[in-house]
């Protein structure tokens, strides 16, 4: 038996409705079918429920039963102008309340074409929830649509009429010599209606090709009938006997409802035997706690892509992949961010070049559901684009499929301009011979401009005369007052160095080398140490400064008790460990930390974000135990002082720079190649300037010279190529100590963390700093959130850094001092710590200050 939910609604989750303030009387005294409406609702019936929030409406206008109207309608897909209508009259009652109005209201007028109304609806979303960064995303996704729509491009657009009805018809794949399509059309077998949107049931057929592409008759149902479930879509093997198809159960149990608000979405697998298909059997990572759904096998057989909302990934559904190991398809692969955002992916898809095709509506496109590519690059996939005018519109688009000279092929919408019926499938001709050169996927995704109007790129390489091996620097290491624990668990985690009794004596704050973690950390170093360290320096000082006392404040996402739990394994441990009186620490629980990680409506990598949440934060208000000029449950704990061997100065490193290349180019690589031949491969880059470590390119060699070939793809698609050569001399001149570092940490609030931090860089800082000497101001990120955010991010941190200095320098009348401002974002290669542990992640949202002398 086969099923599945209609294309535009699977994972759709029940909108929350909470009744706001202003109306709560009406809802108590609401008819009778307003409660019934509700309940309808809640059971996925939108289309009862919209008949009854109608009448209602018409008896008793008020802003929440035309908001609930306008969710039903919005759900129910085939209703965009009465959707609008319906919220019309919300926005139209003054400022609501449930700030999810304006994002679906900006999404409705961005669907029906009223693209500056859509703006200021976005633009209210973002007022009223800022952290949510959904608002602003599609606001500027607005203009870039709007200029995108001026330019034609040479492609054909055919409604398949042979094929649709005035119900859904959509995903073809090809079967034999015909196609396999999903529809919604009544038939004989199928006339029962599906609550949920309307319409009778989704089933599979088969139509035979005719004389051309548009032209298909003998339109038959594929499978048995099904009177029960919903079927679709499909995608078979190269030899066409194995089916892979989408499924759920459409009515569920109230339980199993609470449970999995989506509807049980699965994969069923069938075989052809003897030309019948065998009862189907489950792909192997089906789940009832998340839905696994939209499979697509490779043209090769070796894997199978599909759609799932398993927890740990970047939005609402991602893509993910499976390989196949012998007989049986390894573990799921989620696709990362150049496939997925933080809204849906859907109808994965590859062409004969590799070329990777799907549907989202998480990217700044026309509206809907669009069509995006990620073009193949050397069997690497670039960052995905939408594609353009007409392959999508303001509508939903997807399910795009390729005939065998690439040229031409389907995909379907329900737009409405030369639509047949709700979703409907048409072809498509790219009429590539009208252009003077081949034409490559990326001619038709959101930037592309048919004349091309690349700037000049200058390429220029600054290699140090003599490369600095190492130094030795005395680091002032700043002590993040923050001990995380593992999820589960309420004890010290391991990789935290707790002492014995016997061992008290010994411990000394300046001699932290001889006190190591027991589990080194990945990408261990002489700072981490120190942190792992953190419970015996609070100790030490608690025993040295008998006034000074300490609040254990846990926080766990399992509540207050259990946070409790944790704050009081970490005061035994002093109280047993150190002898500390128990008067002197406070314990407090709460379910949240007063500077949570996880901001309201955030739905972005939660699962990071909750673990760096789940930890004891130390407070004091004892300025022996606090670092200089803070205060407050935010401050940090008075930093420790660490001789460090420092790899690979920041004066080492190799910058390139690709002057103009954001303007110019998508991205670009560079090829480096020593007089052997051997050629090292980095990149793509879509910034101007990288900076590469020189001992990396030296290798185990002293010295060395290098050709280095820059290759840029131009956003008109050409490539340019730019040569140049560098020589590099590792300095092999004795260590000595001459170097001086100094941190600042940041929390998610940017501007306080440099408010705390102005007093500290001012007055501890600026004295420290010899004259003549060179700053390296140096800023990164974690991975939490976009990469190209996170290295904008870095460059301000440093920036703002960079600028406290400088003021502080002129105060006192310098200006001898030089100044280096770099931000290196996430990028693994150059982060101070892994990003693998809560602590590693925040203590990579830092900028690092190096004081170099003359």
């Amino acid at each position: 038996m086969f099923f599945f939910l209609l294309p535009n609604e699977l994972f759709g989750q029940a909108p929350d409705l909470g009744v706001t303030s202003s109306f709560a009387l009406i809802y108590i005294n609401a008819p009778a079918r307003t409660s019934k409406a509700d309940r309808l609702f809640k059971q996925w019936d939108y289309l009862r429920a919209a008949e009854l929030y109608e009448k209602e409406a018409s008896e008793n206008p008020n802003a929440d039963v035309f908001f609930k109207l306008g969710e039903c309608y919005r759900i129910l897909k085939q209703y965009k102008k009465e959707e609008q209508a319906a919220y019309d009259k919300v926005n139209e009652a003054g400022i609501y309340s449930n700030s999810e109005f304006y994002l679906n209201y900006g999404l409705v007028l961005r669907a029906n074409g009223n693209y500056y109304q859509a703006k200021a609806a976005f633009r209210k979303r973002s007022e009223l929830m800022p952290s949510d960064l959904r608002g602003e995303f599609f606001s500027n996704s607005i203009e870039l649509v709007i200029d995108d729509q001026k330019w034609d491009e040479p492609i054909t657009i055919t409604n398949v009429s042979t094929l649709n009805t005035v119900y859904a018809d959509f995903s073809p794949v090809f079967y034999k010599e015909g196609i396999v399509f999903t529809s919604s059309r009544e038939t004989a077998c199928q006339e029962k209606i599906y609550g949920r949107m309307g319409v009778a049931y989704n089933d599979l057929y088969y139509a035979n090709k005719g004389s051309n592409n548009i032209d298909f008759t003998d339109v038959v149902p594929f499978l048995k009938n099904n009177k029960e479930y919903n079927d679709g879509p499909a995608s078979f093997s190269a030899n066409f006997d194995t089916l892979y198809v989408s499924g759920v159960k459409t009515y569920l149990t109230d339980n199993r409802r609470k449970k999995n608000k989506t509807g049980e979405n699965r994969i069923l697998i069938s075989t052809n035997k003897n030309g019948q298909w065998t009862e189907p059997t489950l792909f192997a990572f089906n789940s009832d706690n998340f839905s696994v759904a939209f499979p697509y096998l490779a043209p090769n057989g070796s894997r199978l892509f599909f759609v799932s909302n398993m927890p740990g990934g970047y939005g609402e559904t991602d893509i993910y992949y499976c390989n196949r190991e012998g007989n049986k398809w390894g573990n799921p692969i989620n696709m990362g961010p150049n496939i997925n955002t933080f809204n849906r992916e859907k109808f994965p898809y590859i062409d004969s070049k590799g070329n990777f095709y799907f549907s989202s509506d998480g990217y700044q496109g026309f509206g809907g559901m669009d069509i995006c590519i990620a073009l193949n690059n050397n069997g690497t996939l670039e960052k995905a684009k939408p594609m353009k005018h007409p392959f999508n519109s303001y509508f939903d688009d997807y399910g795009i499929l390729f005939i065998e000279d690439e040229k031409t092929g389907y995909f379907t919408s329900n737009r409405k301009d030369g639509g047949v019926g709700d979703d409907d499938i048409y072809y498509f001709d790219l009429e590539r011979d009208q252009l003077v050169n081949d034409l490559s996927a990326s001619a038709y995704t959101i930037g592309y401009r048919p004349t091309p109007r690349d700037k000049g790129v200058r390429f220029l390489v600054h290699s140090p005369k003599n490369i600095p091996d190492k130094r030795l620097v005395r680091e002032t290491f700043p002590l993040r007052n923050y001990i995380f624990f593992d999820l589960g668990s309420t004890e010290i985690p391991d990789r935290y160095v707790l002492l014995t009794r016997d061992q008290v004596h010994e411990f000394k704050e300046t001699q932290l080398e001889n006190f190591t973690p027991s589990k080194p950390t990945s990408r261990s170093k002489r700072q981490m140490t120190a942190y792992y360290n953190i419970l015996n320096i609070v100790g030490d000082r608690l025993e040295e400064n008998p006034s000074s006392g300490i609040t254990l404040v846990g926080s766990s996402e399992k509540g207050a008790e259990d946070g409790k739990a944790m704050a009081k394994s970490v005061k035994k441990y002093l109280t047993d460990i150190f002898l500390i009186d128990g008067s002197r620490i406070g314990i407090e629980g709460r379910s949240k930390p007063k500077i949570p990680s996880e901001q309201p409506g955030g739905k972005l990598e939660l699962e990071l974000l909750r673990q760096g949440d789940r930890r004891v934060s130390i407070e004091s208000s004892s300025p022996a135990m606090l670092m200089e000029f803070q205060s407050g449950s935010d401050a940090l704990l008075k930093e420790v002082e660490i001789i460090d061997v420092q790899e690979a100065p920041l004066e080492s490193y190799v910058s390139f720079n690709a002057i103009g290349a954001t303007e110019t180019f998508s991205s670009w690589s560079l090829n480096i190649s020593d007089t052997t031949g051997t050629v090292q491969h980095l990149g793509p880059y879509t910034r101007e300037k990288v900076s590469i470590p020189g001992k990396f390119l030296l290798g185990s060699q002293t010295s060395g010279k290098y050709k280095v070939t820059m290759c840029g793809k131009t956003n008109s698609g050409h490539t340019v190529t730019m040569d140049t050569t560098i020589q590099i001399v590792l300095w092999t001149k004795n260590i000595i100590e001459k170097g001086m570092r100094f941190s600042v940490l940041f929390e998610f609030d940017f501007s306080k963390s440099i408010t705390l931090y102005e007093r500290y860089l001012t007055n501890i800082v600026t004295p420290k700093i010899p004259e003549n000497a060179t700053l390296f101001i140096h800023g990164y990120a974690d991975v939490i959130g976009e990469t190209d955010k996170n290295l904008s991010l870095s460059l301000a941190r440093a920036t703002d850094v960079s600028n406290i200095i400088k003021r502080a320098l002129a105060n006192t009348g310098r200006n001898d001092v030089k100044f280096k401002i770099l931000g290196f974002g996430e990028d693994q290669a150059l982060t101070p710590f892994a990003n693998i542990l809560p602590e590693e992640r925040f203590y990579n949202r830092t900028v690092i200050i190096d004081i170099i002398p003359k």
